[in-house]
């Protein structure tokens, strides 16, 4: 073991060596190996956590004095406890063994020791649950991100599945793991179900309990504190659930988002020249994104409402839902503008503070395609594509909808329509790469009826 680790130093240092002296400068290689180190780096990572669930199983942090196997890796690697411990968790639940029950010898072959007593032979050892995780992992084709959601996914299936419908579903979450950043297999991995269960109404109810679940833990893990740096500032942190943390975002999003003009389809709220006059500060255009959501921050805690604090929330989030859900009728997660999902019950909590916009699904369009009767989007149709996207549709981009510009797909002055079939949220930088004269771009129409713009250098 020592001496493969002082080989695989010495492929790190010459593979160091090789980059620094590397004078490429095409994108495709770039990438290309860029690629093939992250791999890399996943399989270290895979070889870490191997390592990391030995030290647990053996129970080296009892021999050491160590309260258990999280501190005792954080001890050893220089590391924080909080992200130690989730690696032990993860480590562990890599090489939990499975329950299902090896084969028998009567009805599959086996090796047979010479001189052994064949009446006597050693059971199978059981494989890992979830070994095709492992596998994948080991073999650097996901990230110890993407196997922390896919084991937190196969942890909250019902109990009721059989080994074998256990084992479909992890298949389904590796192959959505592929094209997936794991913030996005998340929300995907809480249907998973559906791969083997036919009656939706099962899945959603299981997408329910996951949410409720989450949310129920968010409320636990809730904590906020500030300390005054007696120097004129405070400094402080928080956690909250999504649904709270979602929509201070987007009212941070609103203040600060760049080249927002309500006049040409931008999104309605205070543009960086609002936020200069409301601060006083007549750097803000100047000042890096962190200082000016800072200083968005600071604003806002001036304007909170005290008097009427439980009234009204401040922001707008768009929950798509049935009526039947928020009637409490039926239960079933509802999607948000921001791109996630909220249970049933967080959504009927937040309706009865909140002002409700209706959504009508699979019906006619009509009041909302304008044709040629006018120019510019309304807001209304804003927030009908907000169903749609929650970020920019330059592919790849993944500046939040509310900094979008609202872009006609078909050029109007070429005849094109106001309609939401035509439009597409771009960010500044994406709307003026699309009119410069230096890029070419390609649209590509997805199932959902949104789309996904890839842009090109001319040459």
């Amino acid at each position: 073991m020592p001496a493969l680790l002082e080989q695989a130093h010495a492929v790190i240092d010459s593979l160091q060596d090789a980059i620094a002296a590397d004078q490429r400068t095409a994108g495709r290689a770039l990438r290309a190996d860029l690629v093939e180190v992250e791999r890399l780096a996943r399989r270290v990572e895979a070889a870490r956590l191997r390592l990391v669930a030995r030290a647990d199983t053996v129970r080296v942090a009892e021999r050491t004095g160590h309260t258990d196997t999280g501190a005792w890796v954080a001890q050893s690697t220089n590391s924080d406890r909080r992200p130690a411990s989730r690696d032990v968790r993860l480590a562990t639940a890599l090489t939990a063994p499975s329950t299902i029950e090896p084969p028998s010898q009567d009805d599959s072959p086996g090796l047979t020791l010479v001189g052994a007593d064949p009446t006597t032979t050693p059971p199978a050892q059981p494989q890992a649950e979830l070994a095709q995780t492992a596998a994948a992992l080991d073999d650097g084709r996901i990230s110890a991100d993407h196997a922390r959601v896919i084991t937190s996914a196969m942890a909250d299936l019902p109990d009721t599945l059989t080994p074998e419908q256990r084992h479909t579903c992890e298949a389904e979450l590796l192959l959505l793991a592929v094209n997936r950043a794991p913030a996005k297999l998340r929300i995907a991995a809480r249907r998973v179900l559906a791969v083997v269960e036919e009656d939706q109404d099962v899945v959603d109810a299981h997408e329910e309990s996951v949410l409720a679940d989450e949310e129920a833990r968010a409320v636990e893990a809730a904590a906020f504190w500030i300390k005054d740096n007696s120097d004129g500032t405070m400094t402080g942190h928080f956690t909250v659930p999504w649904a709270s943390g979602i929509i201070l975002k987007k009212v941070i999003d609103a203040m600060t988002a760049p080249r927002r003009r309500a006049t040409s389809g931008g999104a309605v709220g205070t543009a960086p020249s609002d936020l200069a006059t409301l601060t006083g500060d007549t750097r803000v255009d100047q000042l890096d994104w962190q200082h000016r959501r800072g200083l968005a921050l600071a604003d806002l805690l001036h304007r909170i409402p005290t008097d009427h604090l439980s009234t009204k929330i401040a922001a707008t989030l768009l929950v798509t839902t049935r009526l039947e859900d928020l009637r409490g009728q039926l239960t079933r997660a509802g999607r948000t503008d921001a791109g996630d999902h909220l249970d049933a019950g967080t959504t009927r909590r937040m309706a009865c503070a909140a002002g409700i916009i209706p959504l009508v699904l699979d019906g006619a369009s009509q009041p909302l395609d304008l044709g040629r009767q006018r120019r510019l989007h309304t807001e209304a149709q804003r927030v009908a594509l907000t169903t749609r996207y929650d970020q920019c549709a330059a592919d790849g981009c993944d500046r939040p909808f509310a900094w979008c510009e609202i872009h006609h797909l078909d050029p109007w002055a070429q005849g094109g329509s106001t309609d939401l079939d035509d439009a597409a949220p771009l960010c500044g930088r994406h709307h003026r790469m699309l009119h410069g004269p230096d890029w070419q771009h390609t649209t590509t129409r997805r199932q959902d009826r949104s789309v996904s713009i890839r842009f090109h250098r001319r040459t």
